[in-house]
């Protein structure tokens, strides 16, 4: 018996036997696992490993390309998007991110028209109204806007973000009421979003209660610095329409 599992031991020795490689998908089902509990170098590790073993799946790069954007990677997100794209040309929540970048990236006719597609393939999809509201805001097509966020919400009527974007487009509009109690509904749904914060303080802002608007720009800066610049120049203006009254 001895002899024969030398034998057997050598045998394996020799051929080289090795422990079975995990397959594409385990890796993928591996990232994102890891993308959701915060571990995003982790999941584009586990995303690269997917696509090394197999690169004709377009999930594993639309993934990969929402690590990178995660991690600001906003150029080489793009081009994830784009293979998923290339490989999926009906991914309705590819066409959606890829909107998100160009967007972003100041390219607002592009990102109109990746929303547009996105919607065309899944009608139901309240984040691409909501993306697409947003863009249209920036335009200044209001009406247009608050148009698409009535979609949105009635699609997914606990969504903090479109809450958040159709009170700034209300306090536009010169809805004040309507946009605090939208802005206060994107708050106690979602206390972590910081731009939500903003948003009310400019609605404060135009009231005229400075002190509440400061309250809320200390709160959103403290968990997304990066929108400083952004609101300061709104405030600013806000502050001039004041003055010239």
């Amino acid at each position: 018996m001895r002899l024969a599992l030398i034998l057997i031991t050598a045998l394996l020795a020799a051929s080289g036997c090795r422990q079975p490689q995990d397959s594409a998908d385990e890796h993928y089902k591996r990232g994102g696992a890891k993308h959701q509990q915060g571990d995003v170098d982790g999941a584009l590790a586990e995303y690269e490993k997917a696509i090394a073993l197999d690169p004709n799946q377009a999930d594993f790069y639309f993934w990969r390309g929402n690590a990178k954007q995660d991690k600001g990677d906003l150029d080489a997100a793009l081009v994830d998007f784009d293979k998923a794209i290339e490989l999926n040309p009906i991914h309705a929540p590819a066409y959606n991110n890829r909107g998100t970048i160009k967007s972003e990236k100041g390219d607002l006719d592009g990102a109109l028209a990746d929303y547009e597609k996105a919607i065309e393939l899944r009608p139901d999809y309240g984040l691409a109204y909501n993306n697409r509201g947003y863009v249209k805001a920036e335009r200044g097509l209001i009406d247009e806007a608050l148009s698409d966020y009535e979609k949105a919400l009635a699609l997914d009527p606990n969504d903090a973000y479109t809450y958040s974007n159709r009170g700034n487009a209300r306090r536009i509009k010169g809805d004040l009421k309507g946009a605090m109690s939208d802005l206060d509904r994107a708050v106690a749904l979602d206390p972590a979003d910081s731009e939500a914060f903003c948003n009310r303080a400019l609605v404060w802002l135009t009231e005229g209660r400075d002190a509440e608007a400061e309250r809320d720009f200390g709160k959103c800066y403290q968990m997304a610095g990066k929108y400083r610049a952004k609101f300061e120049k709104l405030a600013d203006e806000i502050r001039r329409r004041r003055t010239a009254k």
